[in-house]
């Protein structure tokens, strides 16, 4: 088929060797290409996909909900409805607003929190993923207007927010595509306590980590509640939504209380808003993410085994059903992706698995998320990936 996308692709990972270029379903853990070639899914929609590919109840869901119409330019039920449940959900959530992407979210709080302090300056960490707008974008120059602070490290921070230079602290309380570190709880107290010490915007980038780690999201994994928090993702089980959630007079800048504009036509789209009370409904009891913790520590330390055993140099970690995997040379000292990682043995260890009938993330830095479906096909994962690690 001719492809007329702009470098052959509609983002910026190229297609590696043995990866589809036509994916046309999925199903439960797998996808399937033009081909009709299945493969078992270890990228899961960024994370989004809590509950595999095309699951039944997302499914009824929107089939019920085609029939009403999906697309209105007024306020709707249903908008109202989810604030609710995301306020009765999530710590941080006394007030929400709707956006479609978690670059969208991030901006709008990033907006937010400077029109409340009347700061400009933002306080991040390195390896932190925050989206393409604001100047946050990996590729972005450096600018003095966003400082990185390592990850962790409690003394920096605290010197760094007693200036009240910043409008905001952001920060994944687990960094995704840092190496998936978890924030040390002590960390997390030293921010809440500086922050509001000195009126500095507590930002919880939670796109990646809410309703993956605990239906609270990781603000309810650390009992630590941030000023606003942001969500997408496994939030709508895959459909484009993010949710802004924090402070009621915070986020009251945004017009028509204030005069921050926040605006978008497809925001709070009745489709995915829909999905959102079948993702709550579905975590509700706990039992999801029991079983999830149990599958990551199985993957992991079943991975970490073949490692020892081939005297591989690389290292696997993680949290609950979030993992990364780094090929290096040397002692693996620092918690994020470290500087020897070699990048290439990493990309031979992806192809090789795609041969095999095995998706991972194409990127070293990517996550590669597990999913409730694929209990069933843990045994066949791990023995592939026990096959080409043996191989190399």
């Amino acid at each position: 088929m001719d492809n007329y996308l702009a470098g052959k692709v509609n983002s910026p990972i190229p297609i590696p060797e043995h990866y589809p270029d036509s994916i046309v379903s999925g199903n439960g853990p797998y996808v399937f290409n033009r081909s009709g070639e299945r493969f078992i899914d270890l990228w899961m929609g960024y994370g989004s996909l809590l509950f595999g590919h095309a699951d039944s109840e997302y499914a009824a869901n929107l089939k019920r909900n085609l029939d009403n119409g999906w697309f209105f330019s007024y306020q709707t039920e249903i908008e109202k409805e989810v604030s609710k449940l995301l306020h009765d959900t999530i710590p941080s959530a006394t007030s929400v607003r709707f956006a479609t992407t978690g670059s969208d979210a991030v901006a709008y709080a990033v907006r937010a929190a400077r029109a409340y302090t009347k700061r400009h300056a933002i306080l991040t960490v390195v390896g932190g993923y925050h989206g393409v707008h604001e100047g946050l974008s990996p590729l972005d120059p450096a600018s003095d207007q966003i400082r990185r602070i390592p990850f962790n490290n409690i003394s920096l921070l605290i010197k760094e927010i007693q200036t009240g230079n910043y409008a905001c602290f952001l920060l994944e309380p687990i960094l995704a595509n840092g190496g998936c570190v978890p924030a040390h709880g002590e960390f997390l107290v030293a921010a809440r306590n500086a922050c509001t010490e000195t009126g500095t915007i507590l930002i919880f980038d939670e796109i990646v980590t809410g309703f993956r780690v605990a239906l609270d999201g990781a603000q309810g994994y650390y009992g630590i509640t941030p000023d606003i928090s942001l969500f997408s993702k496994a939030l709508a089980g895959g459909l484009p939504l993010s949710a802004i959630c924090g402070r009621k007079d915070i986020l009251e800048t945004f017009i028509p209380t204030g005069s921050i504009f926040f605006a978008g036509t497809f925001n709070g789209h009745p489709l995915g808003l829909s999905n959102v009370k079948v993702t709550i409904n579905k975590l509700q009891d706990g039992s999801v993410h029991k079983r999830l913790i149990k599958l990551g520590d199985i993957f992991r330390t079943s991975i970490s085994t073949m490692f020892e055993e081939y005297r591989t140099d690389a290292s696997i970690q993680g949290i609950a059903s979030m993992t990364s995997i780094a090929f290096h040379t040397g002692p693996y000292t620092t918690a994020l992706i470290p500087n020897n990682q070699q990048n290439a043995t990493y990309e031979r260890f992806v192809t090789s698995l795609a041969q095999k009938g095995i998706l991972m993330p194409p990127l070293a830095t990517e996550t590669i998320f597990l999913s409730d479906v694929h209990t069933s096909v843990m045994p066949e994962i791990l023995e592939k990936i026990n096959e080409v690690i043996k191989e190399l």
